[in-house]
């Protein structure tokens, strides 16, 4: 299993692919970057793959043995993190204290703060892409604060599949392990009163606009979302030490993504590690360049 985190996690999973008979990868930089190679290292070593984080384990479970052409949509659930009520006016006024306090998980800084601006729903609805090879427009997030809800796949038979579990990493951890293993783990009873007020809504674009950073991916693998990835990664790393604001995370990551200078990789394929690697330090040192006087 492969759980580092960041970009430097790729290359430790393209040396244990050679190595495995089954990876179970849990690092959404290594995928969103560099799923082309990975790919290329699953078919040569004839190495199985399952995904980890919730959502993806979910998506893998509801269509595993399904004809992917049979999918009509997959909807990711977002628990809308700490803000989700907070008045839009006192987002300037959040601290860091308040972005990783996390209501429904326990997890890092750097992933609690992807959560407060939705940025991991928009590296988990790429990563889906990719993994499952769909086309974007087949994904729809939608806020479910009890993060009861981890996908729901609609077929085009008309049959609609849902994957509930607690908010616990143990249990696709240990089914992903374990896979066709009929082994048991201890976990609570259904949750009737979650089940009788699941409470969907669709996500508040003004509340969380780094969502919409999702029409500038293009349908083919590129290196375009190492800018995005490595971007988001600096001004996450800047807000956690006081060099920014809550606010300036989205504000600057839409700026720094659209720079010509960036756009030009939606038509660039990575071709190895070393290529993602040097980009990734080119656009944290412009990112740092232009987020701090």
């Amino acid at each position: 299993m492969i759980a580092i985190s960041g970009l430097s996690g790729l290359n430790p999973t393209l040396s244990l692919i050679e190595l495995s008979k089954s990876i179970a990868i849990a690092n959404k930089e290594s995928i969103i970057c560099g799923w082309n190679l990975i790919q290329k290292k699953l078919k040569k070593f004839n190495t199985n793959f399952i995904p980890v984080d919730s959502e993806h384990f979910s998506i893998w479970s509801l269509i595993k043995d399904m004809d992917i052409n049979a999918i009509e949509q997959v909807i990711i659930t977002a628990s809308g993190g700490p803000f989700l009520n907070l008045p839009i006016k006192k987002f300037d006024k959040i601290t860091i204290n308040k972005a990783i306090n996390h209501p429904n998980w326990k997890m890092g800084k750097k992933i609690s703060i992807d959560s407060a601006t939705m940025m991991n729903k928009v590296f988990e609805v790429i990563e889906a892409k990719k993994i499952f090879n769909l086309n974007l427009n087949k994904f729809k997030i939608l806020v479910h604060p009890k993060s009861y809800v981890h996908a729901i796949v609609k077929f085009n038979n008309g049959l609609t599949k849902i994957l509930i579990h607690d908010t616990d990493m143990k249990i696709p951890i240990f089914n992903s392990i374990y896979d066709k293993d009929n082994k048991k783990i201890k976990t609570k009873k259904i949750n009737v009163n979650s089940l009788n007020n699941l409470d969907f809504t669709n996500i508040n674009l003004i509340r969380f606009p780094s969502v919409k950073l999702l029409n500038l991916i293009p349908n083919k693998d590129s290196l375009f979302e190492t800018v995005l990835v490595s971007a988001n990664d600096e001004l996450v790393n800047l807000f956690l030490k006081n060099k920014i604001k809550f606010l300036d995370i989205s504000k600057l990551l839409n700026k720094i993504v659209k720079l010509k200078i960036f756009t030009k990789y939606k038509h660039v394929f990575s071709k190895n590690f070393s290529q993602i690697e040097k980009l990734s330090q080119e656009v944290r040192l412009k990112t740092r360049s232009l987020s701090v006087l």
